[in-house]
């Protein structure tokens, strides 16, 4: 009876192991099978790496507190 209890507890483990599934992107000819991501400058900036570098620096100093407090 106790090897019975064992068993029930240790078949979800053992069982779980088999239902993965697997994750990886699928490839066609050596290459990548899905749709191209386009980065922030080229949808937001119309391609323009530099204004959208300067928003990200002016961003970025706007949230350090040195620069915002000006003692």
């Amino acid at each position: 009876m106790k090897k019975l209890r064992y068993l029930v507890l240790a078949l979800p483990l053992v069982l779980g192991g088999c239902l993965e599934v697997e994750q990886h992107p699928e490839w066609l000819h050596g290459e990548y099978a899905g749709k191209k991501d386009n980065r922030h400058f080229q949808t937001r900036f119309h391609n323009d790496r530099l204004a959208w570098s300067a928003t990200i620096q002016n961003r970025a100093m706007k949230q350090n507190e040195y620069n915002r407090a000006n003692p």
